[in-house]
């Protein structure tokens, strides 16, 4: 015997659904009602109308339902035999379970909803042999009684009972996906963890599972359980992660930069600035580290620091026919700075813990090896000029500047930068507060500097190279002309220079020899001169031309210095005529070739007598223009007696231009009062190219300077 229970609709709107029609049964399909019943015999038909009749109101012999055989019991005996089955199949437990989570859940199936009334069992099987007519429902009657009959019926699902049940299983269930997390604190420690799927009870599948149950032998019943990915995968972030790991991580070695015997290690705390984390928070975007190359090469400029070797070009004395090596050359060494910034960068995201240091080697212009190939073997030309009457700090600067200088050696070819050559002229240098001349509203002044003086060295330099014929690439000349510039009786041949303002002299090695630049100095002068051999042309230099002359103000003036100590005072600028000096230089090859003409403008404006008078500490109750009055009538003229023949002016000098004795030297005196730094102030670049028109560019810069530094005036130039 089998029964079959199917789910319908809820319990609100029930159906009835009758048992299927019987099957018709084969014997008697082979004969038709109207001729066989002509031809039965007649005790057949009378046994047949009995056997209805003995049926007739009770359920047809042989039919059973849910097990149970109701045959020959009216609907209302079959109903009561019928209820204790209906009661045991809806109270018959029934274990739902979802393996994922490893839950279950013990219930009935009328806890899950179902619905099977006896009454409508009882009427099922009440309708087998009731239907068709009389010969088939004769058939279906006997065949029951010879094969038996099992009522199909169907049961009613509560569909909302059931889904209330699911939902209230799913709900102990579900489990939301979590996606994989990475994240960096800034500590630089990692934060991490796995990406877990979710879970999704599919109440529809696990629905049609448990009506199929309800109705047959099951005791248990799977819920359907579909598994939720995460939206960010542990693949997403997986590469990030090992980075970190390599990175930050407790296991994490130190990256080392190596080079010959030493070595830097990338410690902790400096990768911790280096990385940063982007991405990974959206589906299918991957998180990436990031390494900053800007503090990363914070990093490589400070490595770089005890690597990074200047070239050092040898310098030699000049001794007769031999040169002395007064400083041997180093090959230079520089890192790569963007090179092992790359190189670090990659190694950190790769792992990889040792990185050789990327060094470029430069060798050096002038060799000490064999100084001997230079071919220094003869005097080119030298010049010199006098600081007589200077005070210590400016003849401490200019002895200083020149000491810088001395064994210099220009290759060929090579460009000469003055302020390169003598590098940083500042107090760290050691240099001292002099005086420098700038420029203003109210014309050329002399103002405080630092290294004041040194514009005397670049002069005495310039003058040997111009007579030499050296090719000019950059000249500056001073706002107004200083008689002890004056070379070999011309006027104009002076240079000032700035490295603050960018104020250069320079000038280019055109032959194939080098030049060894050698200096000295005494208590009164410096000297340059310059050794190679002899460059193969002649040089002629016309006389100065002097025009547009223009006669100073001959009013002295008295001015305060906040930077001079109360009670001192120095005379710093000497009436002198403003004019216009034109010096033009020929080099003739010997060769044949075209000769170079250098076309040698400077302007220079009149100056004035002017007296620094100084303010600082002045005591109270002092006079401020009593001092200055003072120092006013301390210039007042005196009478001088007429200059003998050999001390007539020299050639192309202004008839009117004094040559003024320098002042008396203050002794020095402590002040903490700022300064105005050095500002020599140029008005013109000539460049040594043929009918070269040098342009007149005027400049000014004065600085303070910090307080505390105590400047001691000295005379200017």
């Amino acid at each position: 015997m089998s029964r079959r229970v199917q789910a319908v609709a809820p319990a609100r709107n029930r159906r009835r659904v009758a048992a299927p029609e019987p099957t018709p049964n084969p014997r008697a399909t082979s004969r038709r009602p109207l001729v066989s019943l002509i031809t039965l015999p007649l005790a057949a038909v009378a046994l047949l109308t009995l056997f209805e009749f003995a049926n007739w109101g009770k359920i047809s012999p042989g039919v059973s339902a849910l097990g149970t055989n109701v045959g020959g019991l009216s609907t209302e005996e079959a109903v009561d035999r019928l209820q204790p089955g209906v009661q045991q199949l809806l109270d018959r437990p029934l274990d739902i379970s979802a393996n994922e989570t490893g839950q279950v859940w013990h219930t009935t199936a009328r806890d899950l909803g179902l619905r099977l009334d006896p009454g409508e069992l009882a009427q099922a099987a009440f309708q087998v042999g009731r239907d068709g007519d009389p010969l088939g429902r004769l058939g279906d009657q006997l065949e029951a009684l010879s094969r038996g009959r099992a009522i199909s019926v169907d049961s009613t699902t509560d569909v909302a009972a059931l889904d209330n049940a699911l939902n209230t299983m799913a709900a102990q269930v579900n489990r939301a996906p979590v996606d994989a997390h990475l994240a960096l604190a800034k500590d630089g420690s990692v934060q991490s963890s796995q990406a877990q799927p979710g879970l999704a009870v599919d109440v529809a599948a696990s629905r049609e599972q448990l009506t199929s149950a309800l109705g047959g032998s099951n005791e248990s019943v799977n819920l359907v359980i579909a598994s939720v990915p995460p939206a960010i995968s542990d693949d997403q972030l997986q590469a990030a992660r090992d980075q970190l790991d390599h990175l930050l991580g407790p296991n994490a070695d130190a990256l080392t930069v190596t080079f010959n015997d030493q070595s830097w290690r990338l410690e902790h705390a400096d990768a911790i600035k280096l990385v940063t984390l982007a991405g990974g928070a959206k589906p299918g975007d991957p998180a990436v580290v990031n390494l900053d190359d800007k503090a990363l090469a914070t990093w490589a400029a400070k490595l770089a620091k005890d690597i990074d070797q200047p070239v050092q070009d040898a310098r030699f004395a000049f001794n007769g026919g031999n040169l002395k090596v007064l400083s041997p050359s180093k090959q230079g060494r520089t890192v790569d700075q963007p090179a092992l910034v790359k190189a670090v960068h990659d190694a950190l995201l790769s792992g990889t813990t040792s990185v050789p240091l990327p060094v470029a080697t430069v060798d050096p212009q002038v060799s000490s090896d064999d100084p001997a190939s230079l071919g220094i073997t003869e005097l080119i030309d030298r010049g010199s000029t006098s600081f007589a009457g200077s005070i210590p700090e400016k003849k401490h600067n200019i002895q200083l500047a020149a000491q810088k200088l001395n064994g210099y050696v220009v290759p060929p070819g090579a460009t000469f930068s003055f302020n390169q050559a003598v590098g940083p002229t500042t107090i760290d240098a050691g240099f001292q507060w002099g005086f420098g001349i700038t420029s203003g509203d109210d014309g050329p002044r002399t103002v405080p500097s630092v290294a004041g003086g040194i514009c005397q060295v670049a002069t005495t330099l310039f003058q040997p190279v111009f007579w030499s014929g050296y090719q000019l690439e950059e000249r500056y000349w001073h706002l107004y002309w200083i008689p002890a510039y004056t070379s070999r009786g011309v006027v104009g041949l002076d240079v000032t220079v700035d490295s603050d303002s960018g104020i250069d002299f320079k000038w280019t090695n055109t032959t194939s020899t080098y030049i060894l630049i050698q200096s000295d100095s005494d208590d009164s002068n410096v000297y340059f001169g310059l050794y190679g051999k002899k460059p193969p042309w002649k040089v002629q230099v016309d006389d100065a031309v002097i025009t547009n002359r223009t006669p100073p103000d001959p009013k002295p003036l008295a001015q305060e210095e906040p930077t001079l100590p109360w009670g001192r005072s120095l005379v710093v600028e000497t009436a002198r005529d403003g004019f216009d000096a034109e010096v033009v230089r020929h080099v003739i090859p010997s060769d044949g070739s075209k000769q170079r003409d250098l076309d040698l403008k400077s302007t220079y404006q009149p100056a004035r007598t002017v007296t620094l008078v100084g303010s600082a500490g002045k005591p109270a109750g002092a006079s401020l223009d009593n001092a200055l009055a003072q120092a006013l009538d301390a210039l007042k003229p005196k009478p001088t007696p007429a200059p003998e023949a050999s001390q007539a002016a020299p050639v192309g000098t202004p008839a009117s231009a004094p040559t003024a004795a320098a002042p008396a030297a203050p002794a020095p005196a402590a002040t903490s009062a700022p300064a105005a730094n050095r500002g020599a102030t140029p008005t013109a670049v000539a460049r040594n190219q043929p009918a070269a028109q040098p342009t007149p560019k005027p400049q000014a810069t004065t600085k303070s300077a910090p307080n505390g530094i105590a400047p001691t005036p000295t005379p200017t130039h």
